[in-house]
C-alpha cells in the first residue's frame, strides 16, 4: 500500500532540496576560493531568515498551518509584521535574495560541471515542488502566486 504524500511532505521536501542546492553551491565555491565561500555562507545565513521575515511574516498560515513547517514556526519568533498584502518592497527583497543566492555561486560551479549540474537539478526540483504542489495547496490568500492559482482555478484544495 502506497502512502499518500501530503502537501506538508512536499513543503519539507522543497526546503530540503533548497538547502541541498545552497550547500552544493557553497561546496563548489569552497573548492576553489575560500573568501567567496565564506561570503556565500554569510549570504545564506542572512538571506534565508530575511526571506522568512519578508514572506512568512505576512502569511496567514504562519505557525502550525505552514506547509513548509520550519519557516512558519521561525516567523513566529521574528518581529511581528502587519498582516496585510505583500508590498513591492517585500517582493523585491524576496526575489532579490533568492536570485542572489542562486546566481552568486554559478561562476565557481561552472568550473566543476558535476556540481553545477547537481546545483541546477536541486534548485529546479525545489522550484518545481513549490509551484506544482506547495503553492497549489497553500492557504496564503495574500500571496500573489496563490491569487494567480485561484484565478486560474488551479488550486488543489489539499
Amino acid at each position: 500500500m502506497t502512502r499518500h504524500l501530503t502537501p506538508r511532505f512536499h513543503g519539507v521536501l522543497t526546503l530540503t532540496l533548497l538547502v541541498l542546492a545552497l550547500l552544493t553551491g557553497l561546496v563548489g565555491i569552497a573548492l576553489t576560493a575560500t573568501l567567496p565561500a565564506v561570503l556565500y555562507g554569510l549570504m545564506i545565513v542572512a538571506g534565508l531568515p530575511l526571506v522568512v521575515y519578508l514572506f512568512c511574516g505576512r502569511c496567514v498560515c504562519r505557525g502550525e498551518r505552514c506547509l513548509m513547517v520550519y519557516p512558519g514556526r521561525l516567523s513566529l519568533k521574528m518581529p511581528t509584521r502587519t498582516a496585510e498584502a505583500y508590498t513591492k518592497v517585500d517582493a523585491a527583497g524576496i526575489l532579490g535574495t533568492l536570485v542572489l543566492l542562486a546566481a552568486f555561486p554559478l561562476y565557481w560551479l561552472w568550473q566543476t560541471p558535476p556540481l553545477f549540474l547537481l546545483f541546477g537539478v536541486l534548485a529546479m526540483a525545489a522550484h518545481g515542488e513549490v509551484l506544482l504542489v506547495v503553492c497549489r495547496a497553500c492557504e496564503n490568500c495574500r500571496c500573489p502566486v496563490n491569487k494567480w492559482f485561484r484565478v486560474k482555478g488551479l488550486m488543489s484544495g489539499a
